[in-house]
């Protein structure tokens, strides 16, 4: 039932403006009761609402009910508008050569917690100066190249002399050969 919810929220979403209260007709307003009453996370918002009368929600708040199914449907959109797939990368630090140029990226994808699902990429400059990237596209190139680029882990740490994992400085020869410290080494070999 919540996916139908999902489902008939994600027809009407718009991916570049969140919902108003002139876009809550009768259908959305019992789409987002509904949801609400099978909503089982820890939102504050959407608990603090789970425990009111339905009946007397007012549209500001179904809007608000709406805008978080319309964060979820989004968040869990996880294709293009061209239906490419964002290729999976797990958290760590990456050096990759794009448009012939080597570049320095920090990839945090959480797996538990309240932003599992979403991918967060930095670019690092040199003197600590850091980029957060949010446009669409350049994630989309940036998750595929480093995808596509098994050694961009080593790389970032064998340029930068950090670990590729946790950006711990790299002490010993072998570590600093393989871009990868020993702790960290373990733990993906495990």
């Amino acid at each position: 039932m919540v996916t139908d919810i999902k489902a008939l929220v994600a027809e009407v979403v718009n991916s570049e403006a969140k919902f108003v209260d002139e876009d809550v007709t009768p259908t959305l307003r019992e789409a987002s009761l509904a949801y609400l009453v099978s909503y089982e996370g820890n939102f504050n918002y959407l608990v603090d609402l789970k425990r009111r009368d339905p009946s007397k929600l007012s549209v500001g708040q179904v809007r608000g009910i709406l805008n978080c199914i319309r964060a979820e449907v989004l968040r869990g959109a996880k294709t293009q508008d061209d239906g490419q797939v964002a290729p999976a990368v797990v958290s760590g630090r990456y050096a990759v050569l794009m448009a012939d140029k080597l570049r320095f990226f920090r990839v945090n994808a959480p797996t538990e917690g309240k932003w599992v699902g979403y991918t967060f990429i930095t670019e690092e400059f040199g003197g600590g100066r850091k980029f957060q990237i949010r446009d669409r596209v350049q994630r989309m190139d940036i998750l595929q190249a480093i995808s596509d680029d098994p050694e961009a882990l080593a790389r970032y740490g064998k340029e930068l002399g950090v670990c590729g994992v946790c950006g711990k400085a790299l002490t010993d020869e072998e570590s600093r050969m393989l871009g990868i410290g020993p702790v960290c080494r373990a733990k993906l070999n495990a």
